[in-house]
């Protein structure tokens, strides 16, 4: 996800391009200086809400349109461009999405190698872990009650308890996890 910068900085180089201004043009029109709108537009400088309603007053948009992030149609996560932790040993993690406040969810793959551990500790109120077994068997213990779970299974609950997840086998164990931040 990008910051609220870039997405001013984005928004406001792309309205000046379409509508064929240059940076000089832009400060006459708003009253902000060359420098600092060059500085928004490279994302070196954050403007202050009073920068940005000049801006918005000289070229006559609403603010929303500075401020507006618009998520792309289609979103591929590849092999090659997918985020690897190994934070946990036995754990790989892969971020096939990112959080997204506006979606309220991040969905990640993880492979649980043969006899592995990992307890979590509770998360912040109002976090719901999906978790969708792939490939394999393994337990999932949420509270003092243990779940297991093969190939074609899923189990959810509100993981603001301490929760772990167990292979216990000889083989590897593929999952999907869904965090949805309700």
């Amino acid at each position: 996800m990008i910051s609220a910068n870039e997405t001013v900085s984005r928004n406001l180089k792309r309205i000046r391009q379409e509508r064929n201004l240059t940076l000089d043009d832009l400060a006459i029109l708003t009253g902000v200086s060359k420098s600092m709108l060059s500085e928004i537009e490279r994302c070196t400088k954050s403007p202050t809400i009073s920068v940005l309603e000049k801006i918005c007053r000289g070229i006559k948009i609403p603010l929303v349109q500075l401020t507006y992030f618009e998520t792309p149609q289609v979103s591929l996560t590849t092999n090659d461009t997918v985020k690897h932790y190994s934070a946990w040993e036995g754990f790989e993690l892969f971020v096939l999405f990112e959080f997204d406040p506006d979606k309220k969810f991040e969905i990640f793959r993880h492979r649980i190698a043969p006899h592995s551990q990992r307890v979590s500790e509770c998360h912040e109120a109002g976090i719901r872990e999906y978790i969708i077994c792939t490939r394999g068997v393994f337990s999932v213990q949420v509270g003092e009650q243990t779940f297991p779970l093969q190939e074609g299974e899923a189990l959810q609950f509100l993981a603001n308890c301490r929760h772990a997840y167990g292979n216990e086998t000889d083989k590897e164990v593929q999952i999907i996890m869904l965090l949805y931040h309700e």
